[in-house]
């Protein structure tokens, strides 16, 4: 049954780019905002149905696998749009997003050949232009993503045909990576996600650590294939005694908020300081999340959903900054 709280068909999709160029530019509207949070909500419709699918394809597997999902950011939104990493609003590919974390290479591939034999008739598209693992980004970050285009089999879910969906593939040593990065943009103030040539210090170090993780950990390489080990860990190190990153995230103060044993989770990080709050209904928590967002729009706010508390406080460490997993991958190393 569908969603009733997110109807693609309720503004035009001419509509949909105009609200989000006009929150991009400061400029927004009530209306701007309505619009947006519509489009963006009635990709939980989609992002519903492909959770089932994939959640069967991990209880069949034999890998351990750590899966959540989320509505994406409406700061994330703001900041892609205006950074022209993304064209427009109703072309971003992204606003639903499933990350699945894998032990090893092995299993990733395994399950992605797995998952692309799925009856279903959800077209991917731009096959293999997202393998960051095959053709590392220049930041490091390394994962897979896949696009899709969700096509219903049902009757009601029809009107959500061709809205996009992003799988994220990560191991566990890259998901350490990525949110460690993302932590220490937080403790530092710093954007080396998003505003990359702004810091280029910091950007290197982390760089350099995706580095020494893919030779030391997944016996591959990484964005710096022509530094020796001995210069790589060399670099790194001087770095270090200059910039403090892996001091600083190892003494960062990891979060002990306790996650609700419910589904569907809100996290909000206010002025520092992070909260979940959980509801048992989708549309509670994204009303809740509306809601917060509308009255508080420099905090940080997140719906995600997942079988249990551990796989949220595991797939989106960066809000409970939790980078010990980082840390010590660098440290045994070095």
């Amino acid at each position: 049954m569908a969603y009733s709280y997110g109807d693609p068909r309720r503004y035009s999709k001419g509509a949909v780019t105009r609200a989000g160029n006009a929150v991009a530019a400061g400029k927004s509207s009530p209306e701007d905002v309505a619009i947006i949070n519509n489009w963006r909500n009635s990709h939980a419709y989609v992002l519903n149905t492909f959770q089932a699918t994939l959640r069967s394809y991990i209880r069949k597997g034999r890998a351990d696998v750590t899966f959540a999902q989320r509505l994406k950011r409406l700061t994330t939104i703001v900041d892609k749009l205006r950074s022209g990493r993304a064209k427009d609003l109703a072309t971003m590919h992204d606003l639903a997003g499933c990350r699945l974390i894998f032990s090893s290479i092995a299993d990733l591939n395994e399950f992605r050949e797995r998952f692309h034999t799925t009856r279903a008739r959800h077209e991917r598209i731009d096959a293999d232009r997202y393998d960051y693992i095959a053709e590392p980004k220049a930041t490091g970050y390394r994962g897979v993503h896949e696009v899709y285009k969700y096509q219903a089999t049902t009757h009601g879910g029809a009107i959500y045909n061709n809205l996009k969906i992003e799988l994220q593939f990560r191991t566990r040593v890259q998901h350490a990576w990525a949110t460690a990065v993302e932590i220490s943009d937080l403790l530092d103030g710093a954007r080396i996600k998003f505003d990359q040539g702004i810091n280029p210090k910091r950007e290197r170090i982390f760089a350099l650590a995706a580095e020494i993780i893919a030779r030391e950990k997944e016996d591959l390489v990484g964005c710096l294939p022509g530094l020796s080990d001995a210069k790589l860990r060399d670099e790194f190190r001087k770095l270090e005694r200059e910039l403090n990153v892996i001091s600083t995230l190892h003494a960062a103060r990891k979060s002990d908020v306790v996650i609700p044993a419910r589904k569907h989770i809100v996290l909000r990080i206010h002025q520092g300081d992070l909260a979940a709050r959980g509801f048992t209904e989708a549309k509670e928590a994204i009303v809740y999340r509306d809601a917060i967002e509308k009255d508080n729009p420099d905090d940080d706010v997140v719906y995600v959903t997942a079988q249990t508390p551990r796989a949220i406080a595991d797939a989106f460490r960066n809000y409970f900054r939790d980078a010990a997993d980082f840390v010590d991958l660098v440290n045994k190393a070095l």
